[in-house]
């Protein structure tokens, strides 16, 4: 992880010391569950768990010795337990500990992440009701199209933002299990009630059916949801740099940064930071998915790629939520450029209206769609109004006669409309 893109308290979770606690967690949930059976002696497990204790150094001083990780950290523990350190991993694999302490740390990530989510939607809600009576003018393959309200910009984002959050929902639903089952997952040291009992205690659920890991379609799931949400937020900010650029000035980054060599940038960093890290969730995605098909029972590939797009996906996710939520709340908005840039074309933004209108007065679709695109033709290299070409062609003049385009009362019409969308967002897809 790089210090520059994690944050408290996602840092801290990744540790190395939360993962040996993690492992602790585990170890001391199955030797519970041992006892409670009655498979080791009474008292082990109060015993154990008031000797143990996590000191990395030295367990980073016996792994450089023997060159495994687990075993290391179980030697240390027995040196702390004395003659109950015997029991400590009994009829376990290494993979039973890691596996189901890494579900533990994904699903408090998870939790980390929802709540880092909720707040940007409840922000992108606030958002969306300041600004739902606000016009602006929308753009398709960034031509200027018709009016939108900026307050429905926010709105889109609130409700992708949701569709975030369940996937997020169901991916901690996903990986909140746990595997001790032993060696390639067939109990043979261990009876299928320790698990049972040592999952409750760990508040997950036991697995269906495992091999000496838990499948790794969990985990891509997981980090598929994360780059899902990272590419939502990337969205976001594509759309604040392309408003954000000097010909459009229709808004600002709360703190835009400027250059060390023209004094007067103003340059959306925050905005592209975010899309910049979107690109290394997908890429982590891609590495997870190659994670899924591993040789028979098990093999070593994932591992290694584990240690690595794991904690940092979830680092960067946690980030970038963080990051986009003080974006979104303290967003300058320009009205005075908004409202210029809607004006721009002449009315042209209103040419759905007055093709609809010839339509109503008779005229064929083809016949007033080309009609209509000649005069804003014209209207664009004149720069006039479109209204007043129609208005000079003795053909459409006839038609349209009086003005038939009201522009405050369409604009209030959107506004209505706008209110109304806003106002369901209680509503579900």
């Amino acid at each position: 992880m790089l210090e520059r893109y994690s944050l408290s308290p996602m840092r801290e979770l990744w540790s190395l010391e939360t993962q040996y606690e993690h492992w602790l967690q585990v170890e001391l949930a199955v030797l519970s569950a041992l006892e409670e059976l009655g498979e080791v002696p009474v008292g082990t497990f109060a015993t154990v768990k008031q000797a143990v204790h996590i000191n990395a150094a030295r367990i980073g001083y016996v792994e450089d010795e023997i060159k495994h990780d687990l075993l290391a950290f179980i030697r240390c523990l027995e040196e702390q337990a004395g003659e109950a350190g015997r029991f400590i991993h009994r009829g376990l694999t290494s993979s039973d500990v890691k596996d189901t302490a890494l579900s533990l740390q994904i699903r408090d990530a998870l939790t980390l992440v929802l709540n880092a989510a909720e707040q940007l939607k409840d922000v992108l809600l606030e958002q969306a009701r300041q600004y739902q009576d606000l016009v602006i003018v929308g753009r398709t393959h960034g031509m200027h199209a018709e009016p939108t309200t900026l307050g429905l910009k926010f709105f889109l984002w609130y409700a992708e933002i949701m569709r975030d959050i369940r996937r997020l929902e169901r991916a901690k639903g996903i990986i909140s299990v746990g595997k001790l089952s032993g060696p390639v997952g067939t109990y043979s040291q261990i009876s299928p009630n320790v698990e049972r009992l040592a999952c409750k205690r760990l508040e997950l659920r036991p697995v269906r059916v495992a091999s000496q890991i838990l499948q790794r379609d969990r985990h891509a799931e997981v980090i598929a949801a994360i780059a899902i949400t990272g590419t939502t937020l990337e969205k976001i900010a594509l759309e604040i740099r392309h408003l954000s650029r000097s010909e459009v000035a229709e808004i600002e980054e709360p703190a835009p940064e400027g250059s060390s060599s023209m004094p007067h940038k103003r340059n959306p960093i925050t905005s592209e930071r975010i899309c910049g890290l979107a690109r290394i969730l997908r890429g982590n995605l891609q590495s997870t998915l190659e994670n899924v098909a591993l040789w028979h029972e098990r093999d070593m590939s994932h591992s290694s790629v584990e240690r690595i797009v794991i904690p940092d996906s979830f680092s960067l996710i946690h980030y970038m939520l963080v990051k986009t939520t003080d974006l979104i709340a303290g967003l300058v908005v320009h009205r005075k450029n908004i409202e210029k840039n809607t004006g721009l074309t002449k009315g042209a933004i209103y040419s759905q209206i007055l093709l609809i209108e010839l339509i109503e007065r008779g005229v064929s679709r083809s016949v007033a769609h080309e009609a209509i695109k000649t005069a804003s033709q014209i209207a664009s290299r004149d720069n006039r109004s479109l209204l007043s070409v129609l208005k000079e062609d003795p053909k459409s003049a006839k038609l349209f006669g009086e003005s038939v385009l009201d522009e405050e009362a369409l604009l209030n019409g959107l506004r209505i409309t706008s209110r109304r969308i806003i106002a369901q967002e209680k509503c579900d897809e």
